[in-house]
């Protein structure tokens, strides 16, 4: 796309004229200036060739002038005028400096890289040891630094990079990143969006980003998670990060481990598919605590500062970033709290893991506190109650802010705001209203702690009266989800319902369907939707439609789509074009982007990337294309392809390439690397398909059984069944034989497929070594589907002993319901039932509601008809409620 705006907007104007002008030479228009005495300019053959194809700012402006005077009068157009524009858009380019302020800026005032600016905890003030050393204490390299700096330093020499380092509340992360970048050479810039919300502040200014930038992205949960602009903000950060115009630009972020899972696991509605091809291949994992080398290294440098010196003797675990964050004074602080001090704590914890963004009003808050209390803390509270829970929680210590920091009122200072026409300013833009009152921010450390420990506990109803009043209109979309995960379906319905009258138009399918699942014979729900939806976003109306006529409301759902119909004829031309103009170049450039990712993963890349791609072309009609992107990639494999390998083979075999076919399976079968049993299976199986029967023997002759690797049972059970299929009963054996002995058993749903591939292709000998190496008790217990997998297995081979062992763990108790399908505990359940273990389904189905599986909750005997109106945050099933009950 390049940068600035103004200049592409220039060069595209000169170009244009360029061609209409009839593409003179560079002779002819260095004749035509020389000839004109009133042109200033007077360019030189190169400096021609640079104004009109170069994508950098000419040095002089009377050399673009003179250029665009005479290409205008050899195309007949208003010189005058052309040159006017050129004039202003030669200016503006040169006075765009980029979003973000300069890297010498940051480094001149530390005050800009703390909370509240890059977010850098600062350290307890502990002897007057800011004053002597600085608010920052001496920094620590540990191992993720080398693997961050060989990201920065790929930077520097030209090359835009990601990297996002993924690790629990004041591990040092957002540290870390400041010390990789605070050495950049003069002429960076770091990119901090924030008002007025994340999303909103990284999509007005993405176009702003200039080459030598970092875009900082701590925290990233806030800009990519949000529905629905999370998705469109990855999708500017991945067209800006493989421009090569903006080239180098830098994207570093932070996440916690949960925030990374929710951005990069695949679930039944793909909410975040953008973010997940943005993130995937740039986790850097940062410890939670100080390794002995680590803590050698502080201890060599720590006699000097007090802050250092104390965190080496009193942090524990080798948490000392923690202990520099103040963690222990806000824990400490946090326990002594009591009454309503610890109410107002909780409904902000509560707040920010049922979606609210970082700054909470204190109107919500104050509102929810009531719910939180026993009766006789409740009747004990006096008028100034507020007052003192706010000072209890905004109380500092040594320089660590308090367990509550006021959110900053005022705007950025010396930043130009990027004024954008209201005609063209999005429905949401012009309808949110800025925020009222004051706003607090939850201490990182407590967010954290109250997402492990509160994870069990639903918020007071009190709590969501409140959010449905006070909660930022960005937040009720995301709090509506979380109430009707947890079976609160009025609340629920309440968010929705305010949601779509600040212009949430997404969010009105999901009403009108949770709404007739309650109240299947009641019309309003879906009237109301028509009715008061925008239709600018085409994907939300068209769910809006179907969601209207599964409801039965079809002549809402037809209005609605005629109101639509204006806003998404150019969507549709655009998608139109998309999906039938696939060009040669287009199709190179997409074979560029598979090869890329089959370098990051190849097991990934042959489930998606190859599907994606294949799709793509023979949806848009491209068979030639497909045919010389098959006779590319088959001039290019390496052994790195096999898994691209078997697929191309087929497409090839479809297309009719036959020679094709056979030099590139005779390539594969005498050069594919086998250490990856995966791709072997695949390549044997496409081997088998196409026909290629002598290719299949040369493979198996190079004894794959032998070579292959061990580090993935679930692949190995593939290769298991490839080589049988293929008649090589001898490798099945050897292969069977050595899987049994020692492959790693920690990964329950892997070891099952290898209990079952064994006991496929006859290994019993096998399953019994396997067995007798006691999978039940070294299995992960944290995803159910896998344990369901395993518990199943074992039952099915026979393996009494190892079900009751596994059992035995009460996985029903141990088991993760984070951001997990709905079929995976579906299963579990199941898996329990068959082995008998019935009070461990009593204990599952418990911890459903509250960890937002009220799904699977309801799936379960009997749950259906008794909480047909959902369910109350004690339990209880909720009384009878109507449309009626809606404010």
């Amino acid at each position: 796309m390049g940068w600035p705006p103004a200049l592409r907007e220039l060069k595209e104007l000169l170009y244009e004229v360029y061609l209409a002008a009839g593409a003179p030479s560079l002779d002819e228009i260095t004749g035509d200036i020389a000839r004109d005495n009133t042109l200033k300019g007077s360019p030189s053959r190169d400096t021609i060739r640079h104004v009109i194809t170069h994508g950098e700012r000419s040095g002089q402006q009377a050399d673009v002038v003179s250029v665009a005077t005479v290409l205008a009068r050899r195309a007949v157009w208003d010189a005058p005028d052309l040159v006017g524009r050129v004039r202003g858009l030669w200016v503006q380019a040169g006075l765009a400096r980029g979003a973000g302020r300069t890297i010498s800026e940051l480094r001149g005032d530390v005050r800009l890289v703390l909370d509240g600016g890059l977010g850098i905890h600062p350290a307890p003030d502990t002897g007057g040891a800011s004053e002597r050393f600085g608010i920052l204490p001496a920094y620590v390299p540990r191992d993720i630094d080398a693997r961050l700096k060989t990201v920065v330093d790929a930077a520097v020499a030209g090359h835009s990079g990601i990297a996002v380092l993924v690790g629990g509340s004041s591990t040092g992360k957002t540290r870390a990143l400041w010390e990789a970048v605070g050495g950049l050479p003069e002429g960076w810039r770091v990119w901090h969006p924030l008002t007025p919300t994340a999303p909103d502040a990284a999509l007005a200014a993405l176009p702003e980003v200039a080459p030598k930038t970092v875009v900082w992205l701590n925290e990233a949960q806030h800009y990519l998670d949000p529905e629905p602009l999370g998705e469109s903000v990855a999708a500017g950060l991945r067209e800006l990060s493989n421009d090569p115009l903006r080239a180098p630009v830098l994207v570093l972020g932070t996440l916690w481990p949960g925030h990374w899972d929710t951005l990069t696991t695949r679930t039944t509605i793909d909410r975040h598919a953008g973010a997940r091809a943005l993130l995937c291949g740039h986790k850097i994992d940062v410890p939670d605590a100080f390794t002995p080398a680590d803590l050698a290294a502080l201890n060599s440098i720590a006699n000097a500062d007090s802050r250092l010196t104390q965190a080496a003797q009193h942090a524990e675990g080798g948490q000392i970033t923690q202990y520099l964050a103040g963690v222990p004074y806000l824990m400490d602080r946090y326990s002594a709290a009591r009454g309503a001090t610890r109410a107002l704590i909780h409904a902000a914890m509560d707040a920010r893991r049922m979606g609210a963004s970082l700054h909470i009003p204190l109107d919500w808050l104050a509102d929810a506190v009531p719910g939180y209390l026993t009766d006789a803390e409740y009747r004990d509270l006096d008028d100034d109650w507020l007052t003192k829970a706010l000072a209890y929680a905004t109380t500092p210590c040594n320089g660590i802010p308090g367990i509550l920091t006021p959110a900053p009122t005022r705007g950025p200072r010396n930043q130009r705001a990027r004024r954008r026409p209201a005609a063209s300013a999005t429905h949401i833009e012009r309808l949110v209203p800025k925020p009222q009152g004051p706003r607090y921010l939850l201490a990182d450390y407590l967010d954290q702690h109250g997402r492990h420990h509160r994870a069990d506990t639903i918020p007071p109803i009190d709590f969501w009266k409140a959010a449905a009043q006070h909660a930022h209109p960005n937040d009720l979309t995301e709090l509506g989800h979380a109430a009707w995960a947890r079976g609160l379906y009025r609340d629920a319905a309440q968010l929705h319902k305010n949601a779509i009258t600040h212009g949430y138009t997404y969010v009105a399918a999901p009403l009108v369907d949770h709404l007739f699942l309650v109240h299947p014979t009641d019309p309003r729900p879906a009237q109301w939707a028509a009715a008061n939806v925008v239709p600018v976003a085409s994907y939300a109306v068209e769910r809006l439609v179907h969601a209207l006529r599964e409801s039965g409301a079809h002549e809402q759902a037809t209005e609605l789509a005629e109101r639509a119909a204006a806003h998404t004829t150019e969507l549709a031309e655009q998608a139109v074009t998309r999906t039938t103009n696939v060009t040669p170049e287009e199709a190179a450039r997409m074979a560029e982007q598979w090869d890329a990712m089959m370098a990051r993963d190849p097991h990934v890349a042959y489930e998606r990337a190859i599907a994606e791609l294949e799709d793509a072309l023979r949806d848009a009609g491209a068979h030639e294309q497909v045919t010389a992107l098959a006779e590319w990639d088959a001039a290019h494999t390496t052994a790195a392809k096999s898994l691209a390998a078997a697929c191309l083979m087929i497409m090839l075999r479809e297309d009719g390439a036959h020679d094709q076919v056979t030099a590139l399976a005779e390539w594969a079968a005498a050069h594919t690397a086998l250490d990856h049993p995966y791709a072997v299976a695949r390549l044997l199986d496409a081997l088998r398909e196409v026909g290629a029967h002598e290719q299949v023997t040369a493979l198996l002759a190079r004894d794959p059984a032998t070579h292959t690797a061990l580090d993935n049972p679930e692949e190995v059970a593939w290769l298991l069944i490839s080589l049988r299929e293929d008649g090589a009963h001898e490798q099945v054996t050897a292969l069977a034989e050595k899987a049994a002995a020692h492959t790693a058993l920690d990964e329950p749903e892997a070891v099952a497929l290898l209990l079952n591939g064994l006991r496929e292709v006859g290994a019993h000998e096998q399953v019994t070594a396997l067995l007798a190496r006691d999978p039940a008790t070294h299995a992960a217990l944290d995803h159910p589907y896998a344990v369901a997998r395993l518990l199943d297995a074992l039952r099915e081979a026979g393996a009494h002993e190892q079900v009751t062992k596994l059992l035995a763990r009460d996985p029903a108790t141990h088991t993760s319901l984070d951001n997990v399908l709905y079929g995976g505990v579906h299963m579990l359940v199941n898996a329990l039932r068959e082995a008998g273990a019935h009070e461990q389904v009593t204990a599952l189905a418990k911890r459903l509601p509250a960890r937002g599986q009220f799904h699977a909750f309801m799936a379960l005997d009997g749950n259906r008809e008794q909480f047909r109106f959902g369910r109350e945050p004690d339990g209880s099933a909720a009384p009878s409620w109507t449309w009626d009950d809606m404010d």
